[in-house]
């Protein structure tokens, strides 16, 4: 896991030594380990190395192998395999790293190597001979690329700054992509925050050729994944079972085995987190330790005894919960913003970077994908529910008033009914799109952008059909898994130097679970069923039974009176980019109990403050 960073340029350009040590020092958190740079005309290659595989110096990059040079951030789990056939193709190896063997397999292959690559990457190689740039990144969208062009620039790097500093000031906002940022909390890709700047899209390539300026982009992998890793029709529940735990417990052993350095996991106390926990106790040569969080204050959101229920289970474990407060939170969450590159406004961020502070590990295991995989979340069992409602009592339901503030009810079953009718929609695309919304396009017109910005959608939603279970877990995995899930724990790990490995996320896996049948993921009331029923036997009974809770910050405490609410009053009124009077009175609505805008003013909150990062304000 590190940062990469580069640049070429139409003629021959040689960027200044001082402006790419600053471009490298803005991402010295992604690899404090080791730094180089490679400089040609009209080329630059940086990187920051956080050492995993391969500690010795030899692998440290830019790497090269002829004519070729890569930079490359994240790993390749099936590194050695791979290596293996490159062998008995006559090549010969001079380290024992990944990124060796990513080059030599580019060398021989091309762009042809790419789906045989498991695992989380960003790349960027440069072939000197064709005078061409190569960029990819991994199939899910764990491992982030971004880059801005122009009639004679291309620049790329992990995170926005390094870009900022290479451009020099000729970055501006891109008004047409931010009203997404309002209304979802965070960019989906292609989109950012600048014009003329671009997230490469998982699973996709981009190549740019010298010398015609001339760039291709493609799509080495899509969802379904090919049908040869799909179960059958006829599978049984036991077959799928036992077939689930050799393939999720390969997928650890695989992301363990990959390292020459130790590695922990997160045990939230949630199932995800609990089994992939179990699996590596069981799998790790001697101890492993496992990282949870408490919250003391508030005991309804502590899930520390679950977690310390699985760890008294392992011996294996070496168990270290940290704890939480409001205090402590409030202070790191200036901290975390101030290293933000991006508007990023998923609260939960905070308590995920703040959980990475404090890991001693450079590796982690996580529990990320699962519920992508396996109907996790409660938004798939209300549109699979709503897609069995007739139309006319869809258009009945719909005369239903709207709860303003469901989140307000105390009663379990009567504000999940209020979050449903207020997310009921006549088709499954309108009702997607309703679920992933934190503010409308009347509320972000309010902010101050016009009818045609407030209301344009992302291409994802071009011609969308939800009309059953994969697919709406297929989008949830293209669009929310890989714009905020992985997103946000790039973010808070890089943070603190810390690489998060994602089991769930081995490419086989994925495509067995979007093959299973959909009684095997939702039977009744229960989610993740066959997740569930699968690791039965390797859990506490108390994990098995509880329900989903998320990593939350308590925004909507904090937006209701406070510091952190006069604050964004404070810089509301003193910039002109937001309506300042609807931040005010989206504000008021907030403390009043009217509505729960604690998630739109949150975006507004990080959204203001990168603008101070970045020297905006006022503007």
């Amino acid at each position: 896991m590190c940062g990469l960073v580069g640049g070429v340029w139409r003629q021959p350009y040689s960027l200044a030594p001082s402006v790419a040590t600053a471009a490298l020092g803005a991402m010295a958190h992604r690899g404090p380990d080791a730094e180089d740079q490679h400089h040609e005309p009209g080329v630059f290659l940086g990187h920051r190395r956080l050492s995993i595989i391969d500690l010795d110096p030899r692998s440290t990059q830019p790497m090269h192998a002829g004519s070729l040079s890569i930079v490359f951030n994240g790993e390749i789990y099936n590194y050695r395999a791979l290596r293996d056939d490159l062998v008995k193709r006559g090549v010969s190896f001079r380290t024992e790293s990944d990124t060796e063997v990513l080059l030599a397999s580019f060398a021989l292959d091309g762009l042809d190597c790419l789906p045989r690559l498991e695992g989380m990457f960003a790349i960027a190689i440069w072939d000197r001979d064709r005078r061409r740039l190569t960029l990819a990144r991994d199939r899910y969208g764990e491992k982030p690329m971004v880059y801005y062009a122009d009639a004679d620039t291309l620049l790329f790097a992990s995170e926005i700054p390094p870009i900022e500093i290479m451009a020099g000031g000729r970055l501006e906002l891109d008004r047409s992509a931010l009203p997404w940022l309002f209304r979802f909390s965070y960019l989906p890709a292609p989109a950012s925050p600048y014009r003329g700047m671009r997230q490469l899209p998982p699973a996709h390539w981009l190549q740019l050729d010298l010398d015609s300026w001339e760039t291709r982009e493609g799509c080495y992998y899509k969802l379904p994944a090919p049908p040869v890793f799909v179960p059958r029709a006829d599978i049984s529940f036991e077959d799928a079972k036992a077939e689930l735990r050799r393939r999720l417990t390969a997928s650890v052993e695989q992301r363990l085995a990959a390292s020459d350095v130790p590695i922990a996991t997160f045990l939230s106390g949630g199932l995800d987190s609990s089994i992939i926990s179990a699996i590596a106790a069981q799998c790790y040569g001697g101890g492993i330790a496992a990282y949870s969080v408490g919250f003391p204050e508030d005991p309804a959101f502590d899930e520390s005894p679950f977690a310390r229920s699985l760890a008294a289970r392992y011996p294996q474990i070496e168990h270290h919960v940290i704890e939480v407060t409001e205090d402590r939170l409030a202070g790191f969450t200036d901290r975390t913003l101030a290293m933000l590159g991006e508007p990023y406004a998923d609260a939960s961020l905070i308590p995920t970077a703040y959980l990475c502070s404090h890991v001693n590990e450079k590796v982690i295991l996580g529990g990320d994908g699962a519920d992508e995989l396996f109907g996790g979340y409660g938004v798939y069992s209300a549109m699979r529910v709503s897609s069995r409602i007739p139309g006319w009592i869809k258009t009945l339901a719909q005369l239903v008033p709207v709860h303003g503030n469901p989140a307000a009810i105390r009663n379990g079953f009567l504000r999940a009914a209020a979050f449903f009718r207020m997310h009921l929609r006549p088709n499954s695309a309108a009702e997607y799109l309703s679920w992933r919304s934190y503010a409308s396009p009347a509320q972000i017109e309010r902010l101050g952008f016009t009818p045609p910005e407030a209301a344009a959608l992302p291409d994802d939603f071009a011609g969308l059909d939800l009309a059953t279970l994969p697919d709406i877990l297929m989008m949830d995995i293209r669009f929310n898994l890989s714009a905020d899930m992985l997103k946000k724990v790039d973010l808070a790990s890089m943070q603190h130097s810390l690489e998060v490995r994602l089991p769930f996320l081995d490419s086989e896996l994925v495509a067995f679970a979007l093959g299973l049948p959909e009684s095997f993921l939702i039977s009744g009331r229960a989610r993740k069923h066959i997740l569930r029923e699968t690791f039965r036997d390797q859990l506490p009974a108390d994990i098995l039974g509880r329900g989903k809770k998320g990593f939350l910050l308590p925004i909507r405490k904090w937006m209701k009176s406070g510091r952190m609410r006069d604050e964004l009053l404070d810089l509301a009124r003193g910039q002109s980019f937001l309506d300042s009077a609807a931040v005010e009175q989206f504000a008021g609505e907030h403390r009043d109990g009217h509505a729960d805008r604690s998630a739109l003013l949150w975006v507004c909150y990080v959204f203001l403050k990168w603008q101070v990062r970045r020297g905006a304000f006022g503007g």
